[in-house]
């Protein structure tokens, strides 16, 4: 009730034209809620192996994070609090890339132990490298085409929640989450086009 509240009382007071950043606030919530989520279930019922559990820890995690700090970027770059201007590092397609595969690592050796405590320790990796990853790849993408970001988060932020519903076993979490997945996706699709 009073995270209803608080989005009330902020829901009043944004202007029609800030509706897209405040939207990539939102999304920013939901992302640390799935990272959160996704570390403490683990933390609470350690389980070992590629198990429903361990897959859903991992990729909320991962999806959180992106989630999370790319809607901050979003929102700064939407905001005017930061320069619309894209990131353009030398040789980024290989550093997400690296990135990319360092995550699949880190997932397969998240699989392989059976020491509780490294779990843990490979599960807050995972959440640096994809906050990392986040804001490597919606900081690569300029003002102009920011909207289309919000959307692809969007869509990031129904799959941490499908992720969030299989951790603590809500189907109404995974369902809502997979409405908001593929909407996010159908809606990027239509606008790209």
């Amino acid at each position: 009730t009073i995270g209803g509240a608080l989005g009330l009382v902020g829901g009043f007071k944004v202007i029609p034209m800030a509706l897209p950043q405040t939207i990539a606030a939102f999304h920013s919530l939901v992302g640390l809620a799935a990272m959160v989520t996704s570390i403490g279930s683990y933390w609470a019922n350690p389980t070992f192996g590629a198990s429903t559990g361990n897959v859903s820890a991992i990729l909320g995690d991962f999806i959180g994070g992106v989630t999370l700090s790319g809607s901050i970027i979003a929102f700064g770059k939407l905001n005017g609090n930061l320069s619309s201007k894209a990131l353009n590092l030398p040789a980024k397609n290989h550093l997400n890339l690296f990135c990319l595969l360092l995550f699949i690592g880190m997932m397969a050796y998240l699989f392989q132990t059976e020491d509780e405590h490294q779990g843990v320790r490979v599960l807050i990796a995972v959440g640096v490298l994809s906050n990392v990853m986040g804001l490597h790849l919606v900081g690569s993408v300029g003002g102009g085409d920011m909207p289309v970001c919000i959307t692809v988060l969007n869509s990031y932020s129904g799959w941490a929640l499908v992720a969030e519903g299989f951790l603590l076993k809500s189907t109404v979490l995974t369902i809502v989450g997979a409405l908001i997945g593929f909407s996010g996706a159908i809606l990027t699709k239509i606008m790209c086009d």
